[in-house]
């Protein structure tokens, strides 16, 4: 038979054997049609490619992740994965769709077509994360999650945040596991520290996975229960190398897969993908072979794909073409057949288009300097106070401080270690707005304003002074979005982020060089880490413990409950 592509002179890596040997891959109108086994003829094509001996193995599946973490728009975002050999990405676009509803899933549905990259899409469980402690711009219930499950290219159901709602019969979690139930559809978590009788119920309630899983005995706990861990290496989160002596123990990789979930465009144009996190693995101990399945076989029969993961006959062919795969990094990568990188370039043929995006940006009222100030009494008052650990500054917890008062005002920027986080809702809906003190953050100057600003993205403030907090949010809000550093009364950074205030058509490189000058104005600032502007983003999320602010106000995580401001 003439082949439309043979791939001659490969070592095929076999995973469903643990076998590696010489073949000849054939591809016909995109799918695998044939891998030679050993002794058989030769095969001709109409084209024929030439892999020089190296290992041929399938592309690469990424369970978790979003595309609006990147920062670019999914174009781009395709272009930085492509040459790392990840081929098909299940992406939950809860960000954008809590910035523009059901308009921001259709826009994710549309601009993921037709791309060096298949993006399969989870549809959002959360939007908003937990309902009536913050305001997005369309929230989503059972009918709107059956709607986008009817769509194509929806993979399952998106990372079931409000596990308290789960563990407690919640009707809106009733409802948005009902739909996801009755499609048939994977189901992913979000889990953190769900342990016992409170994670059988969250089992038994449809959800199969875990992307939150950061102690080893957790992890343990998860594993026997049943669960499949999603083990996740992050710009900001980093469980791979902490879990690993356990998987590696236990020699259970049948329940794990990889996922990146929020990778900045640094550290794909820097480190790479899941081609990164295979390595590690193997740096760590893993079979290479093992490795390589974690992150196509395992990750295919987890997201329900019996198309892909493998090239058994009759998959899509996606593959890769990798000298050494101890330190493995993809030299070509095939896409249905067609070659679409080489050598870590894209060699896909880009067709620019001039994009342009609706305003996102609805402030119902204008934001004002006295936003920012704590209306007091006396010579002092006591406020509720969100406080970080030293030791991890995405966990907090609750503390009672007395402040000074000054011109009916309680001075709070102006002692030591502390600081003010302000959130304007700014989806056109309440208008509400909230401020709230914070200490042991570690910010020593400067004020940033943002919209990303997990998981409703609304406008997002912190700083020491109330003047250059306005001037932030007040330069920030006469744009579509973005990020917007002050110091010393002056703008000294911006990031205009048009699409959603997520997103912008900035290629990987771009966006890369102008992340690393806004980190070096957060570490700046004083804020910690090696993704400062990741760890901004969390201070509203609704879903960490244990103390937030959201648009709201105060809110306790754990019980879900607002907390209020003046302490008695």
């Amino acid at each position: 038979m003439l082949y439309d592509l043979v791939i001659k002179n490969t070592v095929y890596v076999n995973l469903f054997t643990h076998e590696m040997y010489p073949a000849q891959i054939a591809v016909q109108n995109g799918r695998i049609a044939h891998v030679t086994q050993p002794g058989e003829a030769e095969l001709t094509g109409k084209q024929e490619y030439d892999a020089k001996n190296k290992f041929a193995v399938p592309g690469l599946i990424d369970t978790h992740l979003h595309i609006e973490s990147s920062m670019m728009t999914p174009r781009h975002f395709a272009k930085a994965l492509a040459p790392r050999g990840t081929t098909t990405v299940c992406a939950d676009p809860h960000e954008i769709a809590n910035v523009m509803g059901l308009e921001g899933i259709q826009y994710m549905l549309q601009a993921t077509e037709n791309l060096p990259l298949r993006v399969l899409i989870l549809a959002p469980s959360c939007v908003p994360s937990v309902p009536e402690v913050e305001t997005c711009r369309e929230p989503f219930g059972g009918k709107e999650i059956e709607w986008i499950l009817e769509q194509p290219r929806i993979a399952g159901l998106g990372e079931v945040m409000d596990y308290p709602g789960v563990v407690a019969d919640t009707p809106r979690m009733q409802e948005v596991l009902c739909a996801g139930r009755k499609a048939g559809v994977f189901i992913q978590g979000h889990a953190p520290d769900l342990t016992g009788e409170e994670l059988s119920r969250y089992l038994a309630a449809g959800c199969e996975s875990d992307h939150e899983t950061h102690r080893v005995e957790e992890a343990l706990e998860k594993l026997r229960a049943g669960m499949v861990l999603e083990v996740r290496h992050a710009s900001n989160c980093y469980d791979l190398e902490r879990l690993l002596p356990l998987l590696l123990r236990l020699d259970c990789l049948e329940n794990i897969t990889f996922c990146t979930d929020d990778t900045e465009p640094g550290d794909l144009v820097e480190h790479g993908h899941l081609d990164e996190m295979i390595r590690i693995a193997v740096k760590g101990g893993m079979d290479p072979i093992d490795a390589i399945k974690v992150a196509t076989v395992n990750a295919a029969r987890l997201i329900r794909l019996r198309d892909r993961g493998s090239l058994r006959p009759g998959n899509l062919a996606d593959l890769l073409l990798v000298s050494d795969l101890h330190d493995f990094r993809p030299d070509e990568v095939f896409l249905g057949g067609e070659l679409i990188a080489r050598g870590g370039s894209m060699v896909w043929e880009d067709k620019e288009e001039k994009l342009t995006y609706p305003n996102t940006m609805l402030l119902k009222t204008p934001i004002r300097p006295e936003d920012f100030q704590v209306p007091a009494h006396g010579t002092s008052v006591k406020l509720h106070t969100i406080a970080y650990n030293d030791g991890d500054k995405f966990v907090t917890s609750l503390e009672t401080c007395e402040f000074p008062v000054e011109n009916d005002c309680a001075c709070i920027g102006n002692q030591a270690d502390f600081s003010l986080f302000a959130v304007f809702e700014r989806h056109g809906r309440s208008g509400s707005r909230a401020l709230a003190p914070v200490h042991g953050l570690g910010l020593v100057a400067g004020a940033v304003a943002t919209t990303i600003s997990h998981d409703c993205h609304n406008l997002f403030v912190a700083g020491r002074d109330p003047q250059e907090m306005y001037l932030a949010a007040s330069t920030l809000a006469a744009t579509g979005g973005g990020i917007v550093c002050v110091e010393q009364g002056r703008v000294v950074f911006q990031l205009e982020l048009p699409l959603a205030g997520l997103m912008c058509d900035e290629p990987p490189q771009v966006m890369a060089q102008k992340l690393e000058q806004l980190k070096k104005v957060l570490s700046r600032f004083g804020l910690p880490g090696h993704t400062p502007h990741m760890l901004l983003s969390s201070f509203a999320l609704a879903v960490i413990p244990a103390v937030r602010l959201t648009d709201r106000g105060l809110l306790d995580t754990i019980r879900q409950e607002m907390i209020p401001l003046y302490a008695d």
